[in-house]
């Protein structure tokens, strides 16, 4: 259930740079109020954060050809990695998102968002511990999306592994992991490591693959997330091939002008107060990627307009600070939603008919 939830925020905000994408060189007049911050790159708190995360030391690589020389070089040290990053286990052409849970939770729309999940059914997070023994608003770190995959970071040392002990198989792996198969075959399977990685997939290939990663036993994917991309509270990578399957139906065209030009689209969202995200569209300046900035940037301007004039107050909500920044071999897509305005979508979420049935 956690992992729906969670997945539904990552969903909405994919969304909402589909939205901008899907309407296709004048950016839309700006309002007279102060700019958000949008998240460009990694800032100082988040660099910290970096620095602490990274606890793995990976396998050093192999010795190269002996040189004639008089002194004895001291080898170097093992390069310092954050295990959640070494884990995920990305084929070529997945795309990847995470949420920094922990932080999303005492964000502003982390409030919001569990106050509105506790005004539907108060026990929404205390069953799920009661249940597992894992509490979902202070025992889980970040949760990242790896196609069919999910890895989650966090202290699992008081999670009720002998519950699931009775309706799967265990199964030592490597220095450090469990691996725990359904005995029905119907479930997906988990891996464990440190007890403080858990990775869930279908079937036990990919769960096997993160933790060989973790142990040096399968190279880390150049495909995925470097640590100088870890920062907002939401990031993440998609191919650009990958826009082709995630962009159907209406959207069609627009996945395969983002296919032709695109090589990869990534996304970062600050949420803390106001939510701010930056869509960044790289890809090689001839295919094409100046003409799709322009018509994105012209079509901006025009769902605008057409917002304030049917009063559609969420996507106008959504255009106020919307802007493209062209770029050579890519360009990005600015949209935000201030806080006022956030508070506004959450709206009579409190009085929802289950929050109204429970006493006082």
């Amino acid at each position: 259930m956690t992992r729906r939830r969670w997945l539904a925020v990552a969903a909405a905000l994919l969304c909402a740079a589909a939205f901008l994408l899907s309407f296709g060189e004048n950016e839309p007049t700006r309002v007279d109020r102060a700019e958000p911050d949008f998240p460009t790159h990694m800032r100082a708190e988040e660099w910290e954060r970096h620095e602490q995360r990274a606890t793995l030391e990976l396998p050093a690589p192999p010795p190269g050809p002996a040189r004639p020389t008089s002194t004895v070089e001291a080898p170097a040290a093992p390069a310092r990695r954050d295990p959640f990053l070494v884990s995920l286990p990305v084929e070529p052409g997945q795309p990847i998102v995470v949420l920094e849970a922990n932080a999303l939770r005492h964000s502003r729309l982390g409030e919001l968002f569990i106050g509105c999940l506790l005004a539907k059914d108060p026990r929404t997070f205390s069953s799920f511990q009661e249940e597992t023994g894992i509490d979902a608003l202070k025992d889980i770190d970040r949760v990242a999306f790896v196609g069919d995959t999910m890895v989650v970071s966090g202290f699992f040392d008081r999670a009720r592994w002998s519950e699931m002990e009775k309706d799967a198989k265990v199964e030592a792996y490597g220095a450090a992991g469990r691996i725990y198969a359904p005995r029905d075959g119907r479930q997906e399977t988990l891996g464990v490591w440190r007890d403080q990685l858990l990775v869930v997939g279908n079937g036990d290939a990919a769960v096997r693959r993160a933790l060989d990663q973790l142990e040096g036993r399968a190279p880390v994917p150049e495909t995925g997330i470097p640590e100088d991309m870890a920062y907002g509270e939401l990031y993440g990578v998609v191919p650009g091939d990958a826009a082709r399957k995630l962009l159907r139906g209406a959207d069609r065209e627009l996945g395969e002008r983002l296919a032709a030009a695109a090589s990869r689209i990534e996304l970062h969202v600050d949420a803390m107060n106001d939510v701010a995200a930056v869509v960044r569209v790289r890809g090689d300046a001839g295919a094409g990627l100046g003409d799709l900035a322009k018509a994105v940037g012209a079509a901006l301007a025009v769902a605008r307009v057409e917002a304030q004039a049917t009063d559609d107050r969420q996507a106008a909500d959504l255009l106020e600070f919307a802007r493209v920044r062209p770029g050579g071999d890519e360009f990005a897509i600015d949209l935000a939603l201030p806080a006022d305005r956030l508070e506004r979508w959450f709206e009579g979420c409190a009085r929802s008919p289950a929050a109204a049935a429970e006493p006082p």
